[in-house]
């Protein structure tokens, strides 16, 4: 019999956007898959399939074939402010760092994206391969934003001559609770609330981001 081709694993992360088992992610992130699980904190891994995409804003919606008790919620009524604190939570460089869901803090930046993108946000912390599709949380452990990329640090200092430190975008919230509302996917949504500790803002996060494992076959990891 014919070998089978071996295949190469996109690791990402996603947010829980409803109990029925709906995850957010970037677009980038389950593109070109032969098939794709999601693992929550609990460890537990679960087949997902990809039910609606916006390539323009990078997004995408998996339905998980399981349910999920405590799905995120998205923060509306308060628009984005330049200086108000994030945290993002992911998988950064998972095969270094492991598989358990990485919180950095940081502040918006910028409420505009690259040249002034008004679907994004900037912001300053730290974000590697596995930060894509996880949430951007505020103080009050509400989602804001969907991680979606940095800047290029060695390309912009080979053509400008300054090499740019904690420069990373997300996708702002409100897109994203418009492409969920798109595709009839439940989801929470609150006022902004009262500022939570650190520690607190950081166990939501990990209770609401899952990681997503996209695997593929050599000719579409090309």
């Amino acid at each position: 019999p014919a070998a089978r081709p071996a295949q190469s694993t996109r690791i990402g992360a996603g947010v829980v956007a409803g109990a029925d088992g709906f995850i957010l992610t970037n677009q980038h992130v389950v593109q070109d898959c032969a098939s794709i699980s999601v693992r929550d904190a609990d460890e537990e891994r679960t087949a997902a399939r990809v039910v609606g995409t916006d390539v323009a804003n990078d997004l995408a919606l998996l339905k998980a074939e399981r349910s999920f008790a405590a799905p995120a919620s998205f923060r509306r009524g308060a628009p984005l402010q330049a200086g108000e604190a994030v945290i993002v939570v992911g998988f950064p460089l998972a095969a270094l760092l492991g598989f358990e869901p990485n919180v950095a803090f940081g502040y918006v930046s910028a409420v505009g994206g690259l040249r002034g993108d008004a679907a994004r946000f900037q912001i300053s912390a730290p974000i590697h391969k596995g930060n894509s599709g996880g949430p951007i949380l505020d103080q009050g452990g509400q989602v804001i934003g969907i991680v979606t990329s940095k800047l290029d640090a060695l390309a912009v200092q080979k053509r400008m001559g300054d090499l740019p430190q904690n420069i990373s975008f997300g996708v702002k919230g409100e897109v994203a609770q418009a492409f969920l509302a798109s595709h009839a996917a439940a989801f929470r949504s609150a006022p902004g609330g009262a500022k939570l500790e650190n520690t607190e803002v950081a166990a939501i996060g990990r209770a609401v981001t899952v990681l997503v494992a996209c695997r593929r076959t050599p000719a579409a990891a090309r």
